[in-house]
């Protein structure tokens, strides 16, 4: 205290100097405080901005390229797209040629090791990005894998040197801080001190770099915890502060960018992700530890794994365990686990793909498809393929099986016939059967098609029944059916006697929705390498004996002979030539007459189809009615000769009619009643002097339409006459539910009457029955005195046969009425 009161001054003057010069050197001291802590402050702003801030910004804008790059190139596997592949190669490029330019300013060590390493990783994405745009995957997968590794200690590298660019950072900031506090301290210190006199200057000392400095330290402090929606202050200023400022600034953005890159790296594992989940097949993936690195949601559906097992990390054998448990497996199945994980290591250190087929206790059925990794872990994909496999087994059943009656069909048929014709170059043989319904169309015709399909049913169960088990059964289409009896030897003995079989059993009656059908079969047998080698020459010569058994008068087996060849031949020579003889003119009518027994004179003439053919001469019908109607021209046939016939009737006596016989096909294939209309109209004949004369077999299915256009032609006014009574299917029934006029009664009766008592009292019978019914009855094949006398004691009312006259051709029929009216009255 003394000293201080010796030299504090004591005037008032004094004081006052004392004063200034005492806060002019606290000012002065406050000063240099100030510059030292500016020059402190601006060199470690100057390294914090050059040094720590731009490392880590380089850092960050090195680590966002090379996720960028990375993303690019390791899902180009699995992109389909060429053009955006092409287009991820150019990027892909581009980012290389940045991360290079980007390293490559730096003088650091480990950025120049990133420089010499990034050559090797823009080659490899080349190679991927190549690989993938030219669809080989798997080799793409393969590379992407040694690309992942390379960029992967880039990244470590890169993560690295920004963490030590950030604790520098850190340190500069803290040094920053510190020495601020400490500034402060003194600066408080000395304004107490001088606060009278520098109050004022103090005062903007604070608020210019005080307050600044705090607002930057608690910037600083708020982005530290991830606050990026802050702003920085005092950026606009133009002094060591603001240099400050707009380092933090520098480092505001690198944190906001960081943080969009990772929400974007995020988003992107979440697409990836998603990506996987909706792939329509299975993915694991597994590291050579057996351990998983990723599965997709169809994987763990597939499997029904509970989601602990979906983690990675989680070993394959856990999940083989799982299985285990879940399918019920014993002890012996856990000890497989260890044997299938060892074959299974095996297989992956091969280094090779491979696939293998697992089926499930449930039943599925599961495609596996292998792809080792470098390293020893392995890529799956697993597809479930048990609609798949059900789908083709049912293709190829459709493909060699006929739908409706389970029997082999005709391209399976002709398989195992080509298979058996190898057979026999080593001495074996076989006989082909080739098999088909008589009259099958018309139960289609009058009872439907469904009851056609049912019986076509019912005859391959009766086959399969009747043949031996190494026989062969198919169904070739529509009502053929095809049988290969095999041998090792089989010769016509063992064929005839399948044949008998076959016939016996397709001939016990059928009971089909309630109705018993009883059906016929016609047998065409080739033996096998007798009557051909080759698959065309035996389906040939089975053809033809088919159509000989046919044509012999069904239900009857037929064994090839070369001889057939001609007769077949013959045939189709008659086919060709029946339809050229109705434009050429080559058909022509003959009428025999019918005369009343009653009356005494000619009635009526029946009009008979005769062919005169230019090379062969006079063709009877029976040889060519029954070709015109399998080949469909008897339509054509019928409606000219009912113009014909009732053309050259117009010119007759009006007392005498013309008949025309109709083939039951013309029902079902022309109009008659407009055929009819026709014919009388182009002719003038009135139409009670026209006849028609149907077959038995017309009325065999009393179809509806049958029915209605008998009597519509009966409504018309021509008449209806039964031909060829008691030899077909007819009936009483028929008589009385269709609208006929006369019955002729066939000629197989009236021949045997002067030897067969029976036959007369069938014909007396049947005439009783029409004179009954109203009908008029016809005695066909008179041709003796007796046979007249005989027919017309018992009852009938007409006659023909050659008695009388044989059928002539129009120009000699007059004179032929003549003298069957003279050759009656004689009789009489």
């Amino acid at each position: 205290m003394l000293v201080l009161q010796n030299i504090w001054p004591k005037s008032v003057a004094a004081k006052l100097y004392w004063v200034a010069g005492l806060a002019l050197a606290t000012v002065a001291a406050l000063a240099l405080l100030s510059m030292l802590y500016v020059t402190h402050t601006r060199e470690a702003t100057e390294r914090l901005k050059s040094y720590s801030l731009a490392g880590a910004g380089t850092a960050a804008d090195l680590e966002l390229l090379l996720e960028r790059h990375r993303r690019i190139v390791e899902s180009s596997p699995v992109q389909l797209n060429r053009d955006q592949i092409n287009a991820d190669r150019r990027i892909s490029e581009d980012i290389g040629d940045q991360m290079v330019a980007l390293a490559s300013g730096r003088n650091d060590v480990i950025l120049q090791e990133v420089v010499n390493q990034l050559p090797q990783l823009i080659e490899q994405a080349r190679v991927v990005l190549y690989l993938a745009g030219n669809f080989a995957q798997a080799e793409a997968v393969d590379t992407a894998a040694a690309y992942g590794q390379t960029a992967k200690l880039l990244q470590d590298r890169i993560h690295h040197y920004r963490a030590q660019r950030l604790q520098a950072m850190a340190r500069e900031s803290a040094g920053i801080i510190a020495r601020g506090h400490e500034v402060t301290t003194w600066i408080v210190a000395g304004s107490s001190a001088a606060l009278a006199l520098i109050g004022p200057f103090l005062v903007v000392l604070i608020r210019s770099i005080v307050v600044r400095l705090n607002g930057i330290t608690r910037t600083m402090t708020r982005l530290a915890q991830n606050q990026t929606s802050l702003v920085v202050p005092s950026v606009g200023d133009n002094d060591e502060v603001g240099d400050m400022a707009r380092a933090v600034q520098v480092f505001k953005s690198n944190a906001v960018q960081l943080k969009r890159n990772h929400d974007e790296i995020e988003n992107l594992n979440q697409r990836f992700q998603i990506a996987l989940d909706n792939m329509a097949r299975g993915l694991s993936m597994f590291d050579d530890e057996q351990r998983l690195i990723v599965c997709n949601s169809v994987y763990q559906d597939m499997y029904g794994l509970p989601d602990a097992l979906t983690k990675p990390g989680t070993r394959m054998s856990s999940i083989l365990e799982f299985w285990n448990d879940f399918s019920g497996g014993d002890s012996e199945s856990q000890i497989n686990v260890l044997h299938w994980l060892q074959r299974h290591s095996a297989e992956i250190r091969s280094g090779l793909d491979f696939s293998r087929l697992q089926t499930l206790p449930d039943g599925r059925m599961i495609s596996i498809t292998c792809q080792p990794l470098p390293g020893g872990g392995w890529v799956d994909v697993h597809e479930d393929i048990t609609e798949k496999h059900h789908s083709e087994a049912r293709i190829r059943e459709l493909a060699e099986y006929d739908t409706l009656t389970g029997l082999a069909n005709r391209h399976h048929f002709r398989e195992r016939l080509d298979h058996e014709l190898q057979k026999t170059v080593t001495g074996s043989s076989f006989a082909l059967f080739w098999l088909d319904l008589d009259h099958f169309k018309d139960v289609n015709d009058t009872l439907g098609h469904p009851a056609g399909d049912a019986l076509l049913k019912a005859v391959a169960e009766r086959l399969n029944s009747t043949v031996r088990g190494q026989d062969f059964v198919a169904r070739l289409g529509g009502d053929e059916f095809a049988i290969l009896q095999m041998g090792p030897i089989i010769g016509e003995g063992e064929a005839a006697s399948l044949a008998s079989r076959i016939i016996k059993a397709v001939a016990e009656p059928f009971q089909i929705f309630g109705q018993s059908i009883t059906i016929s079969v016609s047998i065409g047998i080739a033996l096998a390498p007798i009557h051909g080698s080759a698959a065309d020459d035996l389906l040939k010569n089975g053809d033809i004996a088919l159509y000989r058994a046919k044509s012999a008068g069904r239900g009857r087996p037929v064994i090839f002979e070369y001889e057939f060849e001609n007769a077949l031949r013959t045939r189709r020579s008659i086919e060709n030539d029946l339809r050229r003889a109705i434009v050429a003119g080559e058909l022509e009518l003959h009428y025999q007459p019918i005369l009343d027994l009653h009356r005494g004179r000619v009635t009526v003439c029946e009009a008979l189809l005769r062919w005169h053919h230019p090379e062969r001469g006079m063709i009877p019908p029976f040889e060519f009615i029954p070709i015109a109607e399998e080949i469909g021209v008897i339509g054509e046939i019928g409606a000219w000769a009912l113009i014909e016939a009732c053309h050259a009737a117009s010119k007759w006596p009006d007392h005498v009619g013309v008949s025309v016989n109709l083939s039951a096909t013309q029902f079902s294939t022309r109009d008659l009643c407009a055929d009819v209309a026709a014919a009388l109209s182009l002719s003038g004949l009135a139409p009670n002097r026209l006849e028609l004369e149907v077959t038995e077999t017309l009325l065999l299915g009393e179809s509806p339409s049958t029915h209605a256009t008998l009597s519509a032609l009966s409504e018309s006014g021509v008449s209806i006459a039964l031909d060829d009574f008691g030899t077909g299917y007819a009936s009483l029934s028929y008589l009385r539910s269709f609208p006929f006029n006369k019955i002729k009664i066939d000629q197989t009766f009236v021949r045997d009457l002067p030897d067969r008592s029976d036959c007369v009292a069938i014909v007396s019978a049947v005439a009783n029955l029409a004179r009954t019914l109203g009908m008029k009855t016809v005695a066909e094949g008179v041709e003796t005195v007796a046979h007249l006398n005989l027919v017309t004691k018992a009852g009938c009312d007409e006659v023909q046969g050659y008695l009388f006259s044989r059928p002539v051709p129009a120009a000699e029929l007059p004179a032929r009425l003549r003298a069957c009216e003279s050759l009656i009255a004689d009789a009489a």
